[in-house]
């Protein structure tokens, strides 16, 4: 495949940030369905580059080459740690950076920003007014027109894949492997043609779902790297707590209960057959959608090129999928989250905005508001009413 030059070498201006990405979970796999996984990765997401790009790789936080990882996945064998991990950042060779030193030194140095000058973030809203934040996510949760355009970023292809071993708790639990994948790769690099590859990335979670029988997957643009954005919404448990834990350790944890459901949705979305039986098959009669089937899953994506994708398609097909999606709360700070505005189908009903009275938590004022978000289906947050003030919308 033929690469444009990297979008950190585009001069001093702002780039499409866009990347096209795959995210993908599991649960309650064998040791050996894991072990194939793995070398399906090696074999799809590492060696089809290692020609082109220079790979910062570490496996179980070791630092190692690709030909280390090869002869580390071809001597595992039956023996399968507890907990993998394998993560990597990588970057087209350039006269630049050749080698692993160089990209690590390239970075570290931040060389690719010199003379950069970052700009201060303009709002829309009122950080400290209840009512002008209410508006701006009212005016602009379906608003389709949105920008992409921002710093590059120093890589180019990412990936992100952790696994660990839950075990059994009672005779009729399951148990396993859980875990997930995230992968991105860089439009700017595309030259934002994306068909040919998100034809690749098909192909991979297709390959993938002959080995893991409960995957879940799903292929995005998005600027954000790893993790699609609809997943930050839903992703933490069930919350009944008199108030919001501020967690500063955010590693990676599994909840077994958590995977083996769609992450949320997208415009090409793979879930298993067993989750396929649960939505309501009337839905996918409209012309939006493609049902394609495959042995062990079904692909539900929308009717149209990946990047033409937008909030109001995206709505649709959560209105299908809504059954075998993740459901829970999540914790935003109130920046972060209007990033999410026009990105993920959200409904109004599921957003909280949540004012914190207590000075020790309001330290400043971008403490003063913050958001949760919950599914329709999930139960009303209690939070201690002396600490914490909730603000619904009006038509609620």
């Amino acid at each position: 495949m033929t690469y444009k030059k990297s979008s950190i070498f585009s001069g001093k201006q702002k780039v499409d940030c866009r990347n096209l990405c795959l995210y993908f979970n599991f649960k309650n796999e064998k040791a050996d369905s894991i072990l194939k996984l793995i070398k399906l990765i090696e074999i799809n997401l590492i060696q089809n580059f290692k020609d082109d790009f220079v790979f910062d790789i570490q496996f179980n936080e070791e630092d190692i080459t690709t030909k280390l990882l090869h002869k580390k996945i071809k001597s595992s064998g039956d023996i399968l740690s507890r907990n993998i991990s394998l993560i990597y950042d990588a970057i087209l060779k350039s006269d630049i950076i050749s080698n692993r030193s160089e990209y690590r030194r390239f970075i570290t140095n931040n060389i690719f920003m010199e003379n950069w000058v970052l700009e201060e973030p303009e709002f829309e809203y009122d950080l400290d007014n209840i009512d002008s934040i209410k508006n701006y996510i009212e005016s602009n949760i379906d608003d389709e027109n949105i920008s992409y355009i921002g710093e590059p970023i120093p890589q180019d292809i990412g990936l992100n894949f952790n696994c660990q071993y839950v075990k059994q708790q009672s005779d009729n639990t399951d148990f396993g492997y859980c875990g997930s994948l995230s992968f991105n790769i860089s439009g700017y690099l595309l030259d934002y043609k994306f068909d040919d590859f998100t034809n690749c990335l098909k192909e991979f979670v297709k390959n993938c779902s002959e080995v893991i029988k409960s995957l879940c997957a799903n292929i995005f643009i998005s600027e954000k790297n790893l993790k699609t954005e609809y997943f930050n919404l839903f992703e933490m448990e069930d919350t009944n707590q008199n108030q919001i834990n501020y967690k500063e350790d955010y590693k990676d944890y599994i909840n077994p209960e958590r995977y083996g459901y769609l992450s949320g949705v997208e415009g090409i979305n793979f879930i298993s057959k067993e989750l396929f039986s649960k939505i309501d098959k009337k839905l996918l009669q409209d012309e939006s959608f493609e049902v394609e089937e495959c042995k062990n899953g079904v692909f539900i994506n929308i009717n149209k090129d990946l990047d033409m994708v937008n909030i109001h398609d995206k709505y649709k097909i959560r209105d299908v999928l809504n059954s075998v999606l993740i459901k829970g709360y999540c914790e935003h700070d109130l920046i972060h989250f209007m990033q999410f505005l026009g990105k993920v189908p959200i409904y109004i009903d599921e957003i909280i905005l949540v004012e914190s009275l207590d000075e020790t938590i309001r330290q400043d004022i971008y403490n003063k508001y913050f958001v949760i978000t919950k599914n329709q289906e999930v139960g009303d947050l209690k939070l201690d009413s002396e600490k914490f003030r909730l603000h619904k919308f009006n038509h609620a």
